[in-house]
């Protein structure tokens, strides 16, 4: 309430003055990143990885 009152949604220009905030969606962001860390590749035989066939060929994102 302090920093953002009650009468105004809050704005990206408010995040510097939360630094609790800030840091939870960082570690969210660590913890489960939007998008693939490594480069796809090509499963170069088939194979059953978890229970699902993954055929020869495939693009498989890590």
């Amino acid at each position: 309430d302090s920093v953002v009152g009650r009468d105004r949604v809050m704005s990206e220009t408010d995040f510097p003055n939360l630094p609790y905030l800030m840091a939870v969606v960082k570690e969210s962001l660590r913890l489960h990143p939007p998008t693939p860390l490594m480069l796809p590749h090509k499963a170069s035989a088939s194979v059953k990885v978890g229970g699902y066939s993954i055929p020869k060929g495939a693009n498989v994102m890590v």
